[in-house]
């Protein structure tokens, strides 16, 4: 076997310029299929990443009307304190919380600024995935007692007091006092309402409602939105299940009428990116494939030349006692070891890609033996395959025609 590669060796590098050339759809298949598996790979991981993080087990839940005709639209009708208070006793919740927000100035004894104020509760920050920098949260007992307390988003920290500590500090917001019992890190969510997703205050739900909204009999016990995070993604269509019932019974809707809520379940955005990453590895695929299909027929037209320009020395062995075995072996070792030498570059060249791109959050490219060995040993397959008839027509040479022709 040694001595058909020593052979097989000799016969490419005489003609490096055919060589290469018969090479480089190999190269660029072995690349794409590459490609192909490691995106595949990445796109896997991160959505199992994705799986276990808290958006991908959040349902969120807004207020609606219903639609149709004018005369027949139903006014839009928040949530109340009740609803909150009804989900966190649904089998399989982690986090259950309510917001009011909506947008005033802040001022202290230096800045005059405009933040998104939201009145919520202790569940907030842990429900959106945010982390605490400075200070401490929201606590039961600040919104039992209408607290006049706030926790700072990071860029509205930054306005207010620069580099100063702001722990301690007062703010007043439409001339109401706070204290500041918090500052959050970066906020950095997949959606955002605003420009600066990190331009926001944390106040008491029931302060915001008595000291800001006037503690007016409308909004007394009003909450805008509703966010409950599940403790996994198994849970998210049973809890689904429950909030239709509990809002139903809540705002005296029959299972006949139309709901006047929604309810986004972050699930279908994941599947999305799921089945647009999955669209990309098949197409790379195909590009892969079809690469390979043009190199595998380049090297069979190469290995066809080679037996006709070497019939002479193909009848030459033949009379001098080799076999026609050895004759078929030496041809798909040659095409083998071109597919080889190839194989190996479309690896580099497929690692030097995915290690040398820039950071993507849509793109990732994953490396794994497994892929290693799947790309290779699809340039492994093609020369033996498209090396196999050049090499058996080459064996089946006659040696007096052989020789003859030559």
């Amino acid at each position: 076997m040694i001595r058909y590669f020593g052979y097989a060796f000799s016969s490419l590098i005489e003609r490096p310029m055919r060589t290469g050339l018969t090479m480089l759809g190999i190269i660029i298949g072995v690349a794409a299929v590459y490609a192909m598996l490691a995106i595949g790979n990445g796109t896997r991981e991160k959505i199992l990443e994705q799986m276990d993080g808290v958006s991908a087990r959040s349902i969120t839940l807004y207020p609606d009307w219903s639609r149709g005709r004018s005369s027949s639209r139903r006014p839009w009708r928040p949530f109340i304190e009740a609803d909150v208070d009804a989900m966190r006793s649904i089998y399989g919740t982690q986090y259950v919380t309510g917001e009011l927000s909506s947008e005033y100035s802040v001022v202290n004894s230096a800045t005059d600024w405009r933040a998104d104020i939201r009145g919520t509760d202790a569940d907030y920050i842990a429900s959106n995935d945010i982390q605490l920098k400075l200070g401490r949260n929201l606590t039961e007992d600040d919104l039992s007692t209408r607290a006049t307390v706030a926790v700072l988003g990071e860029s509205a920290a930054k306005a207010l007091f620069r580099n100063a500590y702001p722990i301690g500090e007062e703010i007043k917001i439409q001339r109401v006092p706070f204290t500041i019992i918090g500052v959050l890190d970066t906020y950095d969510p997949s959606w955002t309402r605003s420009n600066d997703p990190n331009n926001f205050i944390l106040i008491p739900r029931s302060t915001m409602r008595a000291r800001l909204a006037g503690d007016h009999h409308l909004a007394r016990n009003q909450v805008q939105s509703i966010r409950l995070i599940g403790l996994n993604q198994e849970v998210l269509t049973s809890i689904e299940t429950e909030l239709d019932l509990i809002l139903r019974r809540s705002r005296n809707l029959s299972p006949a009428d139309a709901p006047d809520f929604r309810v986004f379940n972050f699930s279908a955005n994941r599947q999305q990116y799921a089945d647009s990453q999955r669209a990309l590895s098949i197409l790379l695929a195909t590009m892969g494939i079809v690469s390979l299909i043009v190199g595998g027929v380049g090297v069979m037209n190469i290995m066809l030349v080679n037996v006709t320009e070497r019939t002479r020395e193909i009848g030459l062995r033949m009379s001098v006692g080799a076999r026609r075995v050895d004759i078929l072996m030496q041809f798909l070792t040659e095409a083998t070891l071109l597919c080889i030498i190839a194989g190996l570059l479309g690896l580099a060249l497929g690692f030097s890609v995915s290690y040398f791109s820039p950071a993507n959050d849509e793109l990732e490219m994953v490396f794994s033996w497994p892929i290693a060995g799947l790309s290779f040993g699809s340039a492994l397959l093609v020369g033996l395959i498209f090396g196999f008839l050049p090499a058996r027509r080459a064996s089946l040479l006659s040696p007096v025609e052989a020789l003859r022709d030559a």
